[in-house]
């Protein structure tokens, strides 16, 4: 995968309505809004949706550190608790105290209603319920890592979080979901001051690090490297992958500009099909007519683009029935499902549904 261009943001006040970010820590992505959200400090929290030609207020939010979309509901860390606000009306609904933090800093989701929390200052990893935002609840994942975590992201297909470090030569960590054990993915990654983390739909994952200020693309295993973005960033914070057109966001805190890097691969090109590939959707059954046998890969999405769940699967000559309840874990309230065929002639064809517009 290699980088076709870097989009920098210049960010200018040319209305009363347009703001400039200062003291930025966070972005992220909110695919239903086709927007991105910037953390500016203690002060205010932007958004722009012309990859940062303009920015302007999201109502009266404020956020300090990280941000997740998930669910119809902004969460931000602001002043060490994580507050809540309505995606469309931006009116805060509901905020979360964790006993005990000194300094919360990054956060994950598995876009299921549940949020990971790092705690810089204690080692603290905490998750919350936040299925309902009004009404969140915590508890302790794990009391304390023995590192300065900072940021998060969930991996719903392996069922763990991983966390990137403060300090020189910093480990990358793993948290399982269920049990709290903590593992070391990386011991010593050669990156100093890790501060953001995200994946994308192929299941890789994506650092940014102050020493060298670079963004360091890792697959799945963490058996493989490479630098991916080495210019245009200054102290690169909290980062943010959209999904769909794989696009990274970077808060570079040093310079106070989102700079937006632009990747190629599968889910950038337009949804093509094949001549000899029909591919429909009825209810909850896919129905697949093939002039030749085929192995197809199927990814279910959330709303917010997590990747929740990977399918393979071989299909024969003809018409084949799949039904969505008969896939893994996932699928079933995916709300976006990407097929891919694999096809042995080279020529490959992909579709998307939206999960959420049916045919019945």
């Amino acid at each position: 995968m290699k980088i076709l261009y870097t989009l920098f943001t210049f960010l200018l006040g040319t209305s009363l309505s347009a703001q400039i970010p200062s003291g930025i820590e966070a972005v992220e992505y909110d695919p239903t809004g086709e927007r991105w959200f910037v953390s500016c400090g203690s002060s205010t929290l932007l958004s722009s949706s012309d990859m940062g030609d303009s920015w302007n207020y999201f109502g009266n939010a404020n956020a300090s550190y990280g941000m997740e979309v998930m669910e119809g509901t902004l969460f931000v860390i602001h002043n060490n608790k994580v507050d809540a606000y309505d995606l469309t009306t931006a009116e805060f609904v509901g905020m979360a105290s964790i006993s005990g933090t000194g300094f919360l800093n990054g956060m994950g989701s598995d876009g299921n209603g549940n949020l990971i929390i790092s705690d810089f200052s204690t080692g603290k990893i905490t998750e919350i319920d936040a299925s309902d935002p009004a009404n969140m609840s915590s508890s302790t994942l794990v009391n304390n890592t023995g590192t300065s975590p900072n940021g998060v992201v969930v991996d719903v297909a392996n069922g763990r979080a991983v966390v990137v470090n403060w300090g020189g030569n910093a480990d990358i960590l793993a948290i399982d979901l269920v049990t709290g054990e903590l593992t070391t993915l990386v011991n010593g990654s050669g990156l100093g001051n890790c501060d953001g983390i995200d994946m994308d739909s192929d299941g890789n994952f994506y650092i940014s690090s102050w020493t060298p200020a670079r963004i360091t693309k890792y697959n799945n295993d963490f058996s493989e490297s490479e630098t991916v973005v080495s210019s245009g960033l200054s102290s690169p914070a909290d980062i943010s992958f959209d999904e769909v057109t794989n696009t990274l966001g970077v808060a570079n805190s040093g310079s106070n500009q989102v700079t937006f890097h632009y990747f190629s691969g599968e889910n950038t090109s337009d949804v093509s099909e094949r001549d000899d590939l029909k591919i429909e959707l009825f209810g909850s059954e896919f129905i697949f007519n093939l002039s030749r046998g085929d192995s197809f890969t199927l990814k279910a999405f959330s709303l917010e683009g997590k990747l929740l769940n990977v399918s393979t699967m071989h299909l024969p000559e003809g018409k084949s029935s799949v039904l969505i309840d008969r896939l893994p874990e996932g699928f079933s309230h995916a709300n976006l499902i990407h097929i891919s065929s694999n096809s042995r002639s080279g020529i490959s064809g992909m579709k998307t549904f939206k999960l959420g517009q049916r045919q019945l």
